[in-house]
């Protein structure tokens, strides 16, 4: 497929794209303190242009200095803001893409330690954000509608290409334009006219102000997924009337905070999710339509402009996973693309938390310029003990700058833990990121040996410069009386397929993996699981967006899931569980299933430096510290780096 339609141009009003692929706006908290554009976010931007996407569109950008969602937004409330969005428009400039400006007020989804000022349409409180909100006077709104007006002018001023209002996701905008947010009866509430009246009065000044040839997006949800909120037939009443009001393109998204879930759908969410919302939207208008919303495939991304479903692709988290995926789609070299793999571990989950953006695929982002790789100096041989995702990621980046590497794993097949964990429903996407770092340590020159348990003997024979101990975790066995009964097995025994487990199951441990082998067990041939977790909930290690997918799967499959419980001790006939202070028996269970964690195996690291005198030796992953796989690829990148 040569992607034709992909790569075929198009113009939004007077702007001229090289291609049909936009990065969406995407919160990063990679902005200075102050609001302005920081070097480490210039870098991040600048690579996805550098790579091919013909539009970039920043993260949100605050009008106001008492408003904002996350922990470093960018803001364009004063003058002081325009060189800084210059000199990126500048860089946008040099690789032949286009700067787009996402503005946006975020109205009553913040919280009082975020913004100085919590305001809603009505003083309804956003069920997530909880804080209540200031209802606007009419002073008010004409006052922020002012606010986005000067702030296209800014971005005008700034040589920015477009402006995109965000009119989705339940922020102001969106807030005026749902019922579900909007109980005024005056004149900006009530019928479509009244609901409408705040964003055609922004987009009317707007036009006012700066022209009718200037570039203007609006972001809209199709559906905002949650009762009493908008849905798609009353987004197409709207559409038209804001296409009159000044509109050149709509970009249409989905859902509110309250539905998070699918503004950042995680891998339980089926790819293109959303196509149909844009489909709809594009019988109603004359203007561009752009579609959102885990279209991470090229192949994708392609059907759906030839089927004329929408005339631009959004690909957010893809462009994350890869920034150069538009040049490698136009070189044929579909095989070098890193995918998405809808984990969302490193982008929303850690912004949400106030941290920098990431991606456990590609742990460069948001930091482009110190994770550049470089080419040795001096030509290494190295040893990588431990073929999962953190060794993988070490060997190939260790091999790709020039370095001599070996890399032995003792099992049959390389992605250790990451491996399994592609297993349990909904999380096949993971063997993406397996398969990539499979076929590219190869691709690399890293010599890759299976079967292959290391030993002093093999290190000796070797005579490696450098170490690097991989070998992952082992299930954490707990001091439990009676944990050696040959019905207990663990979580890894179950992935691997090792064991078959009976029909009554008891799962120890309501961590996310735990969590996960009860929703692969428990469908099959009529079989029971009970979930026991010592913590009041499951999953907590799980970010939000995945885990409501899975908590409702587990409440589908009639799971038992019993919390705050500890089991005091496993039985012939069953386990003791303490709950509240008091005991009591759970009975009838053929098989009990370990998954309390993992605890590191690293002991070969010792006795090389003891032995062998090898003095470079470096723990990573769960060998170092059991945590995530986002942790162990970041390390082994880290790593590979500075040898």
């Amino acid at each position: 497929m040569n992607f034709a339609k992909v790569f075929k141009p198009i113009v939004i009003n007077s702007m001229e794209l090289k291609n049909r692929l936009v990065v969406p706006a995407m919160g990063s908290n990679l902005a200075n303190p102050d609001g302005t554009v920081s070097d480490r976010l210039m870098h991040y931007l600048v690579a996805r242009a550098k790579g091919g996407f013909a539009l970039i569109t920043t993260e949100a950008v605050s009008v106001s200095p008492h408003a904002q969602a996350l922990r470093f937004d960018l803001g364009i409330w004063d003058d002081k803001f325009i060189p800084g969005f210059k000199d990126l428009a500048k860089a946008i400039h040099a690789y032949g893409a286009k700067l787009a400006i996402q503005l946006y007020h975020p109205g009553r989804q913040t919280s009082r330690l975020l913004s100085s000022s919590v305001v809603a349409p009505s003083p309804i409180p956003c069920p997530i954000c909880i804080d209540p909100p200031k209802e606007l006077s009419v002073e008010e709104i004409l006052e922020i509608e002012g606010q986005f007006v000067e702030g296209v002018r800014r971005a005008q001023e700034a040589e920015i290409d477009a402006v995109e209002l965000h009119g989705a996701h339940g922020y102001l905008i969106a807030q005026f334009m749902s019922r579900y947010s909007n109980s005024r009866t005056d004149a900006y509430g009530g019928d479509i006219e009244g609901l409408l009246r705040f964003p055609v009065e922004i987009i009317r000044k707007i036009r006012e102000k700066i022209g009718p040839k200037y570039p203007l997006i609006f972001r809209v949800s199709g559906d905002e997924r949650v009762p009493g909120g908008r849905g798609i037939q009353e987004t197409k009443v709207m559409v038209p009337i804001l296409q009159r009001a000044g509109v050149d393109a709509f970009h249409v998204s989905t859902g509110v905070y309250g539905s998070v879930q699918y503004i950042v759908p995680p891998m339980a969410v089926p790819p293109g999710f959303n196509v149909n919302a844009a489909a709809e939207v594009k019988k109603v208008t004359s203007v561009p339509v752009i579609s959102v919303g885990r279209i991470d495939d090229p192949y994708l991304a392609e059907s759906i402009l030839n089927e004329g479903l929408s005339d631009l692709i959004a690909m957010g988290r893809a462009s994350l996973a890869d920034p150069d995926l538009p040049e490698k789609m136009k070189e044929g070299n579909l095989q070098d693309i890193r995918l998405c793999i809808g984990c969302n571990q490193g982008c929303i989950d850690r912004v949400f938390k106030g941290e920098s953006i990431s991606c456990l695929v590609n742990p460069e982002v948001g930091r482009e310029k110190e994770m550049a790789l470089v080419p040795t100096l001096r030509k290494r041989k190295v040893l990588v003990v431990g073929g999962g995702p953190g060794g993988m990621e070490a060997a190939r980046v260790a091999a790709l700058r020039g370095h001599e590497v070996y890399l032995c794993e003792k099992e049959n097949k390389l992605g250790g833990q990451l491996d399994l964990a592609a297993i349990p429903p909904c999380r096949q996407d993971i063997a993406k990121a397996v398969n990539f770092l499979a076929q590219h340590i190869s691709k690399a020159g890293v010599k890759v040996n299976l079967n292959s348990e290391v030993n002093l003997e093999l290190v000796a024979k070797l005579k490696p410069e450098v170490v690097i101990i991989a070998t992952g975790g082992m299930p954490l066995i707990p001091d439990i009386p009676g944990i050696r009964e040959k019905k207990v097995m663990t979580a890894f025994d179950i992935l691997k397929g090792n064991v078959k487990p009976g029909r009554n199951i008891l799962i120890i441990g309501g961590g996310s993996v735990g969590a996960e082998i009860a929703d692969l067990l428990s469908p099959l041939r009529g079989r029971k699981v009970t979930l026991v977790e010592m913590l009041p909930e499951i999953a907590r290690d799980l970010g939000d967006e995945s885990r409501s997918f899975l908590l409702e799967s587990l409440i589908q499959k009639n799971v038992k899931i019993i919390t705050g419980a500890k089991i005091k001790s496993i039985e012939a006939d069953g386990v003791i569980v303490e709950r509240s202070g008091n005991e009591e028996r759970l009975l009838g269970f053929q098989t009990i299933i370990l998954s309390v964690g993992v605890s590191p195996v690293n002991d070969l690291a010792g006795k090389i430096k003891e032995k062998l005198n090898i003095e470079e030796v470096h723990i990573i992953g769960d060998a170092k510290e059991p945590r995530k796989a986002i942790n162990a690829i970041a390390e082994g990148a880290e790593i590979g780096r500075k040898i």
